[in-house]
């Protein structure tokens, strides 16, 4: 079997994580680190490469564009923060231009690959780079809420006293102030979410559901004046997109792809639960959503639609 050889282009905190989590989970890929500051990848393989040593993966090195040749999966997380005061639509030329440029000098040598684009806002970022490279619609992925879908089971978990490998709940739409949780489609231990709160005396009336999206959303926040930086999470939700797509697993994520349609809204990225294996993320079904879901569905496609368009215009 050929060895599977995935790029990651942004040498911080994100990418450093992203490979780290890649590694342990496809231990026999070849895993590439660019960055403009070469010191920078070539100080995250170093430290890599320490920790390779107490698990057996060292398939690190820090590289140039010309290394992406053949790659099978580029994942872009270079790009500029999103500062105080900001959200991530602010920051949303200047990372389209980062990942456009990206995408110009490694398309010509991996014509193949798959495109996971990670950098804020990445719904926004996947439709340029997709407009860009004239691609299948599945092969430029955006991490989307897959991020915000875990931040969702793990609060659910804790608050239902059930593992959260039990809860099949869904964050749609924007990654970003606009996305919606698929309350009517939820499940847990196999019931639907009313049944289990029913037979459980547990309770999760309209105040709980609406602090629990604010809890999603302001997740970030939250980490971020913990610690400076949210990272781990994202780079799980990378290493995980990786996996279905090199092992072929037929994953259930909630990415992004340019979808040709959303609620009469066409070419727009969002997530919706996205099947992911060696050909990229597809949708399989379209996901059954109540009317109030519909409609925040749709105002969610309307922003990443005039957002997206916005950067095209620019560029």
């Amino acid at each position: 079997m050929r060895q599977p050889k995935i790029v990651i282009v942004g040498a911080g905190l994100v990418g450093g994580s992203a490979a780290l989590f890649v590694a342990s989970t496809i231990p026999s890929a070849e895993i590439v680190i660019i960055d403009m500051a070469r010191v920078r990848a070539e100080g995250q393989v170093l430290d890599l490469a320490h920790a390779a040593t107490f698990w057996g993966h060292n398939r690190f090195h820090a590289g140039e564009y010309d290394d992406a040749r053949n790659a099978d999966i580029i994942v872009i997380t270079a790009g500029v923060g999103v500062k105080p005061g900001q959200t991530r639509l602010d920051i949303a030329k200047t990372n389209a231009e980062i990942a456009c440029e990206i995408l110009d000098r490694t398309a010509p040598l991996a014509p193949d690959a798959i495109y996971v684009v990670a950098t804020n806002p990445c719904d926004v970022l996947a439709g340029a780079v997709f407009d860009r490279l004239g691609c299948d619609r599945q092969r430029v992925i955006s991490t989307g809420t897959s991020l915000d879908t875990g931040r969702l089971r793990a609060l659910l978990s804790e608050r239902l006293g059930v593992v959260a490998s039990a809860i099949h709940a869904y964050v749609l739409g924007e990654h970003g102030e606009s996305a919606l949780i698929a309350w009517s489609g939820a499940t847990v231990c196999g019931m639907t979410l009313d049944m289990f709160l029913s037979r459980s005396g547990k309770e999760l009336g309209p105040a709980s559901r609406d602090l629990i999206l604010r809890s999603v959303h302001e997740a970030a926040k939250l980490i971020k004046e913990g610690k400076g930086s949210t990272h781990y999470g994202i780079a799980s939700a990378i290493a995980r997109i990786c996996e279905a797509i090199v092992h072929n697993t037929d994953l259930i994520l909630t990415v992004g792809v340019v979808h040709a349609e959303v609620e009469g809204v066409a070419d727009v990225c969002l997530s919706l639960p996205m099947v992911i294996n060696g050909n990229g993320a597809q949708l399989l079904a379209y996901p059954a959503l109540d009317e109030t879901e519909r409609e925040a569905l749709l105002r969610s496609a309307h922003i990443m639609k005039e957002a997206t368009d916005r950067v095209l215009t620019d560029q």
